[in-house]
């Protein structure tokens, strides 16, 4: 089975997202904490696969926990998937850019369960909104216009968009979901969430690249 870090602000919603993954029976969910100080604690000391948690926590954000693992931690394995509403919570997205895997939103009815989001995110998958991915097409517009004098560098950058991700960020910006346009195109909705989390670490690495830049020029 697999191990889960469960965090959030209200502890009987936590506890019953639990429950939720335990029923399953492919999940062992340790006792959810509602601190990011316990909850680094418990990463440091149990190394789980997987950290589930709500944007905000009692004592922090769950940035707070998304940079202790990607810089402070960064030798442990655990893969990160967030709860929040996806209606343009500035916070979600920061948790994307921070180094978040995929997100859950649990009132989104088409969302499917935690425990499915679970299991897609610890596959490689990713969720995403239309907003979501019209700031993704923003983003890279701007990596686009930094190679405009010279369009081999666009072709061979590994952190520029392909056409085939570009194309699904342009369905997903209109607002078609995963599932309708892997059904479209008679491919399988996990090819097409795999293909997210391969734009969603695009974006991480530029980010990250461009702090990198920043701190030498200074």
């Amino acid at each position: 089975m697999k191990t889960v870090l469960m965090a959030g602000h209200a502890a009987a919603q936590s506890a019953a997202w639990r429950d939720e993954l335990v029923a399953t029976g492919h999940w062992d969910v340790m006792a959810p904490v509602q601190s990011f100080g316990a909850a680094r604690v418990l990463l440091h000391r149990h190394n789980p696969e997987l950290l589930i948690s709500e944007l905000r926590l009692v004592d922090g954000t769950v940035l707070d926990m998304i940079r202790v693992l990607r810089q402070g931690l960064g030798y442990l394995r655990t893969q990160i998937l967030v709860i929040g509403r996806s209606e343009r919570d500035p916070m979600l997205l920061d948790a994307l850019q921070e180094g978040a895997d995929s997100f859950f939103d649990p009132a989104d009815p088409k969302a499917g369960t935690l425990a499915e989001r679970a299991r897609d995110t610890l596959a490689g998958g990713a969720d995403i909104a239309p907003w979501i991915a019209r700031h993704l097409l923003d983003h890279f517009e701007g990596v686009s216009r930094n190679l405009v004098d010279n369009p081999i560098d666009e072709m061979i950058n590994p952190l520029a968009l392909t056409p085939d991700e570009r194309f699904l960020l342009r369905q997903l910006a209109v607002g078609h979901r995963l599932a309708d346009i892997a059904r479209h195109d008679r491919q399988t909705p996990r090819a097409l969430s795999a293909k997210v989390r391969t734009i969603y670490r695009k974006m991480q690495w530029d980010l990250r690249a461009g702090d990198l830049s920043l701190q030498r020029a200074a």
